[in-house]
């Protein structure tokens, strides 16, 4: 008789794991997963940073273009050659009160808005004596003057006949090359000129400075994020727009002509509105530090970033875990200044 047992042997060939090979796979796993979870952390990381640096580079983009177009029309009259041949019949009007420049404290009113003088004017890194800008916690920056006639004709489809009448406060330059006539919508029939070459146009002042966000940050505990504004009066009432997101500083220097030859001699900061400087301004150097939106856990800025008269002991370190880009350009103003 045979002895032979299938089932003993069949049980021997199944046996499964023992505790200390359980034991050395479980933590091979472990250690895999702990590598992929570093590996997507780490890509996470970096695409966090490669985010805030495109949206730093699309703001930081946008806002200097949109004050260097504007420092290129300011002084643009329409094509008139000399301010003193424009008649301001608005309201406020007095005689020559287009050529009259007072800066502080009259940006509160739509006075500001007619000071054909002050082509550009600033100031440095204050704002005494401009309460029409919205106060801030902390302020900083300079902020940039630009008084220009629209470079559009009315009406066009940007500013569509009935334009005028539909904005009755709204601030108006008529000019051919030797005349030229400032009123309100309201008296767009009032003052026709004659001559060749007559356009309509907008006239604009516009102030640029820095102030808190009014979008809510996605970081609430870090606070509200700087950006850069653009004050101005439309149709006689002050606004307030928000340009560029996360504009943490906004510097200004003023290229001077100071002998008559047509070329910078040397750059300065804004000084009082009737220093004689602002008649000599030939081009403008601006500078926009552009910060992001959230801190970055393990990351320390100790960059220090010289614009403006921000430089050498006085340059701006912020010491923070925020990443921030600098933005720079110099422009020639392409209008002269009036006699």
């Amino acid at each position: 008789m045979s002895n032979h047992n299938p089932v003993s042997r069949s049980c021997m060939a199944c046996r499964g794991f023992s505790l200390v090979e359980l034991m050395v796979a479980l933590v091979i796993t472990l250690i895999l997963l702990a590598g992929v979870g570093q590996i997507f952390l780490g890509s996470k990381k970096s695409f966090n940073i490669q985010d805030s640096l495109g949206r730093m580079q699309e703001n930081g983009r946008y806002a200097m273009e949109t004050v260097v177009a504007d420092l290129r029309r300011a002084g643009y009259w329409g094509g008139n050659s000399d301010i003193g041949d424009i008649g301001d019949f608005t309201p406020a009007g007095v005689s020559n009160g287009n050529k009259v420049a007072d800066e502080n404290g009259t940006c509160t009113g739509t006075t500001w808005t007619r000071m054909l003088t002050h082509r550009i004017f600033g100031k440095n890194d204050d704002r005494t004596g401009y309460g029409c800008l919205p106060s801030m916690t902390g302020p900083r920056g300079d902020v940039l003057v630009l008084r220009f006639a629209t470079p559009w004709k009315i009406p066009s489809i940007t500013t569509p006949a009935g334009f005028m009448a539909s904005n009755p406060k709204h601030f108006f330059l008529r000019t051919s090359l030797f005349r030229g006539a400032l009123f309100e919508g309201e008296d767009e029939g009032s003052h026709s000129i004659t001559g060749s070459a007559v356009r309509t146009s907008e006239l604009l002042s516009r102030a640029y400075f820095i102030h808190e966000s009014s979008a809510t940050n996605k970081c609430t505990a870090a606070g509200n994020v700087p950006s850069l504004y653009r004050f101005s009066y439309i149709n006689g009432n002050p606004v307030s727009e928000e340009i560029a997101y996360g504009v943490d500083q906004f510097q200004v220097q003023y290229g001077l002509d100071t002998d008559g030859d047509d070329s910078v001699d040397n750059y300065a900061n804004a000084a009082a509105p009737a220093d004689t400087m602002w008649e000599q301004v030939i081009a403008a150097r601006i500078w926009l530090l552009v910060r992001s939106d959230c801190p970055e856990t393990g990351y320390t800025n100790t960059n220090s970033y010289e614009m403006g008269d921000l430089t050498g002991a006085a340059a701006y370190t912020p010491n923070d875990s925020y990443r921030r880009q600098l933005y720079s350009s110099t422009v020639r103003l392409r209008n002269v200044a009036p006699e």
